[in-house]
């Protein structure tokens, strides 16, 4: 999941907060039930951040990097819409309690980024909207991963790539030249 450090307890602790925390939220996640999952005693829990905020935080800081949205790569803008729109709906659906509002902006900004280039590449038309498509994308991903308790129960990760596929397939034909 992650790169090793050098403390596996630290480890261990990342992994366990990482579970608790896209589960239950800030709020809801416990201390010591994050010290029981990685096997540890809860005040290592403040030995290495110093508090639940600071824990959640590092939690937060590699999920974000896991999902690094300016990594969605592709040969054409559409290969790296799809791409961006697979990555950041298994981030939202997987890790909704822990992506902060940067990283959704990030998100939108990175679409519409790619949007522009395939105007610039003349991929896609120019009287498209890139800012008011790249909205589209983050509400619609956004949007699914308020609905993924259910997709735990019956094939989410099916149901969730299928959605993807087709919200790209959308927003690309809208844009492409006809």
């Amino acid at each position: 999941m992650r790169a090793r450090t050098a403390s596996p307890r630290r480890e261990r602790i990342l992994d366990a907060a990482e579970k608790e925390f896209a589960r239950h939220g800030n709020s809801g996640a416990r201390m010591d039930r994050i010290a029981a999952a990685a096997e540890v005693n809860k005040q290592l829990l403040f030995h290495y951040f110093g508090s639940k905020a600071g824990l959640y935080q590092a939690v937060r800081e590699s999920v974000e990097a896991r999902f690094d949205v300016t990594s969605a790569s592709g040969s054409t803008p559409a290969e790296r819409l799809r791409k961006l729109i697979a990555l950041i709906l298994a981030a939202a659906c997987d890790y909704r309690t822990l992506l902060s509002e940067a990283w959704k902006l990030n998100a939108t900004t990175r679409a519409a980024q790619i949007l522009r280039d395939g105007q610039r590449q003349g991929y896609f038309r120019d009287d498209i909207d890139p800012e008011a498509l790249a909205e589209l994308v983050a509400a619609a991903s956004f949007g699914r991963a308020a609905d993924t308790e259910r997709d735990r129960e019956a094939g989410g990760s099916d149901k969730r790539e299928r959605f993807g596929d087709l919200v790209a397939a959308v927003i690309t034909d809208y844009c492409t030249w006809r």
